[in-house]
């Protein structure tokens, strides 16, 4: 995949870089917990452990590319938008339920709740990320408006 011109002359800064590596752990720790849940939600609901298996993938997928790119705004929108679908989709299935996945809300639990938490860091990250100047352009190197 080529970068765009900007990508390629846009140095990160080192804030752009610790943000970017909090999302990488954010989303190593999410795809964690989640293939931890694997095994019981495929015996219990195999739709849903296959939704679980795939967002292990997208998880990993994303955190990598964030690794690998910490500069591309493109992987950080990316990251944003899985992480912000992982919270709404647990929210989803703690209150109304996921039909044809868990139609049935569940209690909340000490593991998921801490998971959002993470991933909810991860996403404020991934949109600060996300910004024109979101930690990829030094502050001298930023016109100043007069």
């Amino acid at each position: 995949m080529r970068r765009s011109r900007r990508e390629r002359q846009t140095p990160i800064t080192a804030a752009g870089r610790a943000t970017a590596t909090v999302v990488v752990f954010a989303c190593a720790a999410s795809a964690g917990a989640h293939a931890g849940l694997v095994p019981e939600h495929l015996r219990e609901a195999p739709r849903l452990g296959a939704a679980f298996v795939v967002s292990v993938v997208l998880l990993a997928i994303a955190g990598a590319a964030l690794a690998i790119r910490p500069h591309s705004r493109r992987v950080a929108q990316a990251t944003a938008l899985l992480l912000a679908g992982l919270i709404a989709a647990y929210a989803a299935a703690r209150t109304t339920g996921i039909p044809l996945l868990a139609p049935e809300p569940e209690p909340a639990d000490g593991v998921g709740l801490a998971t959002k938490l993470v991933e909810a860091v991860g996403l404020a990250c991934a949109l600060w990320l996300s910004q024109p100047a979101g930690g990829l352009r030094s502050s001298a190197s930023q016109e100043v408006p007069r």
